[in-house]
């Protein structure tokens, strides 16, 4: 009987009505464990399943979850699905979903339930799709337990991420005490202390009116094994051992241990304990499962698992045979298993339940012989590489040691390879330089092989990442030719990408030409990182040559295609580089908001930016040591000089976190706007550093700074406007070359053209009293109110009549608050703290730590109180007494 629950069945059965004319929807069924969310599924499907198409799958309790889960309880019904799971194809299996989504004549709904265990393959599905629902005419309905997804927890960052528009929450309450009156009849029973037990949750009131004794339990638990008390001992053998199988128990797994057990199955049935369907037994509930489990004698339930662990073996998922090998504590059986289902979930992109194979065979790896632990750990280490873990580099050094201790040179080279990006990105530069020598000394006293072109080709990678052109362009028609060879295609599309990059930069249009074949043979060979890599490459060419509208378009496509195939640091890269158009653009509002969340209040510890000590909520120095990757290194350089120019004291902290890390490395695209960012900080505030202008001039003196004339006449500019550039350098871009030479007007027409308003402005600044009057007024559209200033001061000092500034109006949109940001403005306005604003708007800690900082950071306040005193006499809240700030 299913009570209470009527409007909450109307809510879905309308919007499966409206779905062909409105477009699908994501529907969030939540609450806590019992509360009636599969039964409110099961009533939904039973009164629609002949209108419809329903898909139902489920996600288990495995200790690590199966990858692709739930697809694969689907595939039963929708066979299309089993070949491309049995070959983990995860792009083929959203596809074939999408698909039926898709279908016009008859709607479908996708049921996943218990997503609180899903695997992140699961979860990339399930965000593919909801981020595509829209377009489809059908229903992806998803239940899970409000009490298992923390803030951290993978389901919420994935809800987090879908278009609020589509998405339908439906949360389950308790029920009624006349719901409790009405399920126990006659029965002789207080309704007001079965409510107080079990809160009105529906699986603890029927356990309770089930349990058959006199006085209500103290526990569900209690309940749950009164009715179990009542079986004979070959029922109670039944239970005991589907107790131990989280999911589905197959009738003939059960069978197959026990005997013939039929009878013994119904007898469990009866006592409302066990399901029995037409090939697998299961209990009715999850917390039914775990009361007889948990009280099952260590050694019996060790017992257990063994028995299914070794009628398994051979039979099934090897993630299931993990779970069980673990539960009967079987050392050879981990041993055996772990390796295949980490590898089976790597195979799949499932990053996240392979580590977690690996973490739980590390305690066992002293026991595998070394050549299969060298190789484990070597998977190991990629695959917390991928997960983006602070641990891989160490991990990697784990495996380059047991692979030089076994003597297996060529397993060595491949693990020295792949430390060569892993040491560089993570700042170890030295270390990346010798395992990129070793690896190609290595490989190179063996015949030519693929290994060898993956080596030079990292190479030539290495030097593209510290600006030596020329050996980059040199090494790569060396790993071109290896991997031609030796039909290497990752590495040859790799080093085309080196090759097509630096061909660019020397200002030669078949550099582009070599990009796109990058790109182009990239998508035919279905190698996505690769695709968007080229993408990426070909968006930085265009925006060192201040190419805007081509930059925008490439990084837009290199953004959409890396968000397609779930590639998050190619991702993140591409929207720091739009961050960058858009700042050109003089769209510095939407730049800012960008460069925020690629940065994000994690990455504003690295730069001592320190949100957590502003809102006072956590200490920064309690924060572990990270690095700033690539995209944030870009970001940065946007987000540091905008609030340069507005004047915002948060400035030189950002310019000066990001400086640091630039002159770590030796990459001259990251070193010249860095320097350049703090050389302007440094006009606008009149400091000086005579230390840090000689830096800067180091670094424009350099030679591989020719590969980069607009970056580098960026930051001559900067050094000429402070006094510390003695001689015009040859060969940087023109705008910059004229403005110091004395012809303003002609660069600022070259800037209009190419509709980079700010860096006109700045040429205009230079010319006549109406070239600098129009620049006042460029810099004040802009919100440029600091450099506005410097101006109107230089022009009242020479009697120049000069416009008042602009007022509080402009100052609101300088503050350029997201409609997120306006939101978490008025939560912190109302005195929430950021454990409680994440819990109304449905996100983390950290991403409302993010969004804190934001706001912090564009009404230039150091604490959240300053932050909300400033909006209040700005009028960007709206006040409630009720609510002082906090």
């Amino acid at each position: 009987m299913l009570l209470e629950r009527e409007v909450e069945l109307r809510v879905v059965a309308d919007l499966l009505a409206e779905v062909g004319s409105a477009g699908g929807r994501v529907v969030l069924v939540r609450g806590e464990a019992g509360i009636g969310k599969s039964a409110l599924v099961r009533e939904f499907v039973e009164e629609h399943g002949d209108e419809s198409l329903i898909l139902f799958g489920s996600c288990d309790d495995l200790l690590t979850p199966q990858p692709l889960g739930a697809f694969w309880e689907i595939s039963r019904e929708e066979t299309t699905l089993s070949e491309p799971l049995e070959k983990g194809d995860r792009r083929a299996v959203m596809g074939i979903l999408l698909d039926l989504l898709s279908r016009g004549l008859r709607s479908t709904v996708l049921v996943i339930e218990d997503t609180h265990w899903a695997d992140e393959a699961t979860l990339d599905v399930i965000k593919y799709l909801g981020r595509r629902i829209a377009r489809t005419s059908g229903l992806l309905l998803l239940t899970y337990r409000d009490g298992e997804v923390d803030y951290d927890h993978p389901l919420r960052q994935v809800i987090g991420e879908l278009p609020p528009e589509v998405l339908v929450r439906i949360h389950l309450d308790g029920l009624s005490p006349q719901a409790i009156a009405d399920l126990a009849g006659t029965d002789d029973r207080d309704v007001e202390e079965i409510l107080a037990l079990t809160d009105g949750n529906p699986l603890f009131v029927t356990e309770v009116l089930a349990s058959g004794v006199e006085n209500v339990p103290t526990s569900i638990q209690d309940a749950v094994l009164a009715r179990a008390a009542k079986l004979s001992p070959d029922a109670r053998q039944v239970l005991d051992l589907t107790s131990v199988i989280p999911g589905d128990a197959e009738l003939s797994l059960i069978g197959r241990i026990l005997g013939s057990a039929r009878e013994h199955m119904t007898e469990c049935s009866r006592q409302g304990l066990l399901r029995v369907g037409e090939s697998a037994l299961s209990f009715r509930h999850e917390l039914t499962r775990r009361s007889i489990e948990s009280v099952l004698d260590p050694q019996d339930r060790r017992r257990l698992n063994q028995l299914v662990l070794t009628d398994l073996a051979g039979r099934s998922d090897p993630a299931r045979l993990v779970h069980h090998a673990l539960e009967a504590d079987d050392a050879d059986a981990i041993i055996e298993f772990a390796p295949r289902a980490a590898r089976a979930a790597m195979a799949i992109e499932s990053h996240r339940e392979a580590a977690a194979h690996f973490r739980r065979l590390e305690p066992y790896l002293n026991r595998i012989n070394p050549n299969e632990r060298a190789a484990i750990v070597d998977d190991w280490a990629r695959t917390e590489y991928y997960l983006v873990s602070s641990e891989s580099a160490d991990i990697l050094s784990r495996a380059i040691s047991l692979h030089r201790s076994v003597g297996n040179d060529r397993a060595l080279a491949g693990a020295l390879t792949f430390s060569v990006r892993v040491n560089e990105i993570n700042g170890r530069h030295g270390l990346a330089e010798a395992a990129s020598r070793e690896a190609i000394t290595i490989l190179e006293s063996y015949p030519v092989s693929a290994d060898l072109a993956a080596a030079v080709s990292q190479r030539a990678w290495l030097m593209k990442m510290r600006g030596d052109g020329l050996r980059a362009a040199e090494i790569a028609d060396y790993a071109i030719e290896l991997a031609e060879e030796t039909g290497d295609e990752p590495s040859l599309i790799n080093a085309l990408i080196t090759k097509g990059h630096f061909t660019s930069r020397s200002g030669d249009p078949a550099g582009f030409l070599v990009l796109e074949e990058a790109r182009s043979r990239a998508e035919r060979a279905g190698l996505p990182f690769e695709e968007t890599l080229a993408l990426l490459n070909m968006a930085e060419i265009a925006a060192e040559h201040r190419d805007v509208e081509r930059a925008g378009d490439l990084s837009q496509r290199a953004r959409d295609a890396a968000a397609r195939h779930e590639i998050r640091i190619n991702e993140e890269a591409a929207s720091a580089h739009h961050a960058k158009v858009l700042d050109w653009k003089g769209e510095w509002a939407a730049a800012e908001d960008i460069a925020l969340e690629a940065i994000g209040a994690h990455y504003a510890q690295v730069l001592d930016l320190q949100p957590e000590q502003a809102n006072g909520e956590t200490s920064a120095t309690e924060a572990p040591e990270h690095v700033l990757f690539y995209s944030q290194l870009v970001a940065g350089q946007v987000l540091g000089p905008l609030q340069a120019r507005q004047g915002r004291s948060a400035a030189l902290t950002t310019l000066t976190g990001i400086w640091r890390r630039a002159d770590a490395g030796d990459e001259m695209q990251i070193l010249l706007p860095s320097a350049a960012g703090l050389a302007e900080y440094m006009w606008l505030t009149g400091e000086s550093d005579p230390a840090l202008t000689a830096r800067f001039r180091g670094v424009l003196n350099d030679t591989r700074r020719l590969a980069f004339p607009w970056s580098a006449g960026w930051l001559a500019y900067w050094l000429w406007m402070l006094g510390d550039l003695p001689d015009v350098p040859e060969e940087i871009a023109e705008p910059y070359r004229l403005v110091m030479e004395g012809r303003p007007i002609e660069a600022a027409t070259i800037w209009a053209k190419k509709r980079i308003p700010y860096e006109r402005g700045l040429a205009l600044m230079h010319g006549d009293k109406e070239a600098r009057l129009e620049a006042l007024e460029v810099f004040e559209t802009l919100g440029a109110t600091a450099v506005a200033a410097r101006l109107r001061k230089a022009l009242r000092a020479q009697g120049v009549g000069v416009p008042r500034g602009r007022g509080l109006e402009t100052r609101r949109h300088a503050a350029g608050l997201t409609a997120r940001q306006a939101e978490v403005l008025q939560l912190l306005d109302e005195g929430l703290s950021n454990t409680e604003i994440a819990d109304r708007l449905f996100v983390s800690p950290r991403t409302v730590e993010t969004h804190v900082w934001a706001v912090l950071t564009k009404l230039d306040s150091p604490t959240r109180i300053e932050a909300v005193v400033r909006a209040r006499a700005e009028g960007l809240v709206s006040v409630t007494d009720s609510h002082p700030p906090t």
